[in-house]
């Protein structure tokens, strides 16, 4: 029964759309044509997007990169300081608040974080300055909404490290550093490929915090695809189509890479 109910789920639920999609999306004017996607180089009809899918597919692996790193380090290092046991009632308290704080991404929505970034940096503490329009400011946003998954992934490994193995480093002269580098790192690294395909996936199909924040000509592949879907034409709804299928084939070899990098390192350990 548990088995029949997982296939109907996986088959109604995740496959069918998927597969719907593409099919659709290699039917034009109802005959199978790669139309749509010879259209991608294009800015679709009437001028639809201010580039290209391709360009916004290249912004939006390149935005994604950069989104990776900063939640990876701002994120490893907040799962590092969660995961830590402190013996006094107040640092028990202030870990748990850190926690918390750093899920609020995932409580509050990717569109309430754009639409406060896009507030906050209008002339932020009354400065002369403008940063709605900083370069970095996408990146930013997305990996404030990847953050939380990779503390979740980083941080059950941390968690479960036996700390006798860090008394046992100390013990025996380990600088706490060392002891960072020698023990909680290279166990932490299990993680390391699944939190990277988390972070990077996510800010691949981010949409809400970067809808508000994005530049015209600096648009995200999901960015584009809303735009596409808005322009009336059947053009632009087939480059839809198709803009999505590069979208979810991108994301799932991610995920595909992510899987197997995780899977090298476990096996390296055994």
């Amino acid at each position: 029964m548990p088995f029949a109910v997982t296939v109907v789920v996986v088959v109604v639920l995740l496959a069918t759309p998927l597969v719907n999609l593409l099919v659709r999306s290699l039917h034009v004017d109802g005959a199978w044509s790669l139309g749509n996607y010879r259209a991608l180089g294009s800015t679709g009809d009437r001028g639809a997007l201010s580039v290209t899918v391709w360009a916004a597919t290249w912004n939006s692996v390149r935005i994604a990169l950069v989104a990776t790193v900063i939640a990876l380090v701002v994120g490893g290092l907040v799962a590092l300081v969660v995961s830590r046991r402190p013996r006094r009632r107040v640092g028990r308290r202030a870990v748990a608040t850190l926690d918390s704080l750093f899920m609020l991404p995932l409580g509050v929505s990717a569109v309430t974080v754009g639409f406060g970034f896009l507030v906050t940096l209008d002339k932020p503490l009354g400065l002369p300055v403008d940063l709605r329009t900083a370069g970095l400011l996408v990146p930013i946003a997305q990996a404030v909404v990847a953050v939380p998954l990779v503390v979740r992934t980083v941080l059950p490994v941390l968690r479960a490290i036996d700390p006798r193995l860090r008394e046992a480093a100390s013990t025996l002269g380990a600088a706490p550093g060392r002891v960072l580098r020698t023990v909680d790192v290279p166990l932490a690294a299990r993680s390391l490929g699944l939190a990277v395909g988390f972070a990077f996936a996510a800010s691949l199909g981010e949409f809400g915090a970067t809808s508000f924040l994005a530049r015209p000509d600096a648009a995200t592949l999901p960015v584009a695809i809303f735009d596409l879907i808005g322009r009336p034409g059947q053009g632009n709804y087939g480059m839809a189509l198709a803009a999505s299928c590069v979208l979810a084939a991108l994301t799932a070899a991610v995920m595909l890479a992510a899987e197997q990098l995780r899977g090298e390192r476990d096996g390296g350990e055994l």
